[in-house]
């Protein structure tokens, strides 16, 4: 497992020269994210192809279950051991049995390297990543972001993100991703420590 960030370093840097964040990060800090470790990878990535259109406790109920057949955590190889009719009896979809055993099959013959990750940019595991089909944007945004704890991701896919975006700089809409990425560029490369604050935030406003 890498070491986390210095996310201090990265208050720092946002209190200096972002003063819109600078009251949230005084509230939230310190980030307390930390990278999970090379061998949930795949369960991570799983678990977002799973959670596709379906709400989080049915999703979740899903992967437990399918845990439950290979162990904990999910690997390739014990996915790829279990027969279809196995599969189907966990209740997930045909089709995304399909995408599952796809991105399997793609870590086992090494066309996904997880295990070279920690070397790779965030730009070069986005590209492997977008190679599996099932796997979508804002799934990869947020394990760039939760698992592997990248510095600098700003998850243009995130509703919740946006949406406090739009409340930060009073925008009469949601931003899309061309001005999400021009608003926050004085954030990097620290962006994502201001979006972990900024969902902490939205968590907060929420219970209001």
């Amino acid at each position: 497992m890498c070491n986390p960030p210095d996310w201090s370093l990265g208050d720092k840097y946002l209190r200096e020269n972002a003063p819109e964040l600078a009251a949230i990060v005084a509230k939230y800090s310190p980030c307390t994210l930390k990278p999970k470790p090379e061998s949930e990878y795949f369960t991570i990535l799983l678990s977002g192809i799973v959670a596709q259109q379906l709400p989080p406790e049915v999703s979740q109920a899903l992967v437990k279950k399918l845990t439950e057949l290979t162990g904990s955590p999910i690997s390739p190889k014990a996915l790829l051991a279990l027969s279809d009719e196995a599969l189907m009896q966990t209740g997930i979809s045909a089709q995304k049995l399909a995408y599952l055993k796809g991105f399997a099959q793609a870590v086992e013959n090494g066309s996904i390297a997880m295990n070279s990750f920690s070397e790779m940019s965030d730009s070069q595991i986005t590209k492997q990543l977008l190679q599996v089909k099932g796997l979508g944007q804002w799934t990869i945004e947020m394990f760039l972001l939760l698992a592997l704890c990248r510095t600098d991701v700003s998850p243009s896919a995130d509703f919740i993100f946006k949406k406090q975006l739009q409340k930060l700089f009073k925008l009469p809409d949601v931003p899309k991703r061309g001005q999400i990425n021009k608003l926050t560029e004085h954030w990097r490369p620290w962006r994502s420590l201001a979006v972990w604050y900024l969902w902490l935030k939205a968590g907060e406003d929420d219970k209001s």
